[in-house]
């Protein structure tokens, strides 16, 4: 069996969800399945974070000798740059967060949601196998983690394909070939590697990813402070058309599917979401915090039936997002 680092990035919003992610890899996740469980702050506030986790790193059971709390100081900071920071990284980046008005909730005071992105790349810098599975906080476990589940043989990434056909997966994609100077229309993909969590990853690729954005923008965290909207996943899409023109090299396909539950989804499609991991649940549930007060009663209690089947209590989630 191989083995897998396992990223989850961290920020204070999600710390619930994180004591259950944590209580469900404990029960789920085989300690020999993986080299490490990493935890990536994503907060301005760094101090309050370990200070919470403190609390919550006793919830990964038989994991917690392999997890490991990691700033985004270590991962952006010590590593060679093919260019000098700029006088907008020094200040912008670097100390956005003693900039009165312009500080954000992310690393160093940057936009919470910009500085996940650049924190998932950064995280191959300290991870300790070659391959990895990059997590929310939201994805909950509901069955145990097989790595050859989510790697081939050959150690490629069995990924789910996404049609480029929301307006907003286009837009990611064409700015991250813009930003690796990618000579492709994107009109002309059809389909890439998929866009959400639970992503399995090779982690050469992201180390590849790291150097070429570095070439072009200084570093992926200045990257993801600019203007430019590319994504991190669309950025791996972007190298692999770049220097291979496919995905085959790193990325296989995955059979299975990925369920979960995000902000946006109609009624019905919530409830069919429900009923598919009621029969043959994925290996992770994905639960948006942010939908959490939006489903009905008969959801909420599906979702506690789904979880209480596996001894895992959510109630609390109710309570906290009713």
């Amino acid at each position: 069996m191989s083995k897998l680092s396992v990223v989850t990035i961290v920020f204070k919003d999600d710390m619930e969800l994180l004591r259950l992610q944590a209580r469900s890899m404990a029960k789920f996740v085989d300690p020999d399945a993986v080299t490490d469980v990493l935890l990536v702050l994503n907060d301005v506030d760094e101090g309050a974070i370990r200070a919470r986790l403190d609390e919550i790193l006793p919830d990964y059971g038989p994991l917690r000798p392999k997890v490991r709390v990691v700033g985004g100081d270590e991962l952006f900071y010590g590593v060679p740059r093919s260019k000098p920071r700029s006088l907008f990284e020094r200040i912008y980046v670097d100390n956005r967060h003693r900039l009165p008005f312009l500080a954000g909730n992310g690393w160093r005071g940057g936009n919470g949601y910009r500085m996940q992105q650049a924190l998932k790349l950064a995280s191959a810098r300290v991870a300790r196998s070659e391959r990895m599975l990059i997590l929310d906080a939201k994805n909950v476990f509901l069955r145990a983690l097989d790595p050859d589940e989510f790697f081939d043989g050959a150690g490629r990434a069995l990924a789910l394909r996404a049609k480029t056909e929301p307006q907003f997966h286009k837009d990611w994609l064409s700015e991250s070939l813009k930003v690796l100077e990618v000579d492709i229309d994107p009109a002309s993909i059809d389909e890439t590697i998929t866009y959400s969590t639970p992503y399995p990853v090779c982690r050469a690729v992201m180390l590849r990813v790291l150097d070429e954005v570095s070439v072009r923008e200084g570093s992926v965290q200045a990257l993801f402070a600019s203007k430019k909207r590319p994504s991190e996943f669309m950025l791996i899409v972007a190298s692999c058309l770049k220097n291979e023109g496919n995905y085959d090299r790193f990325f296989g396909s995955y059979g299975g599917q990925h369920l979960g539950l995000w902000k946006g989804y109609s009624s019905d499609v919530i409830d069919e979401i429900i009923t598919k991991a009621e029969a043959a649940p994925s290996v992770t549930f994905g639960l948006h915090r942010k939908l959490l007060p939006l489903l009905n009663a008969d959801q909420r209690a599906r979702i506690i039936a789904l979880f209480a089947a596996r001894e895992l209590d959510v109630t609390g989630l109710f309570g906290a997002h009713s």
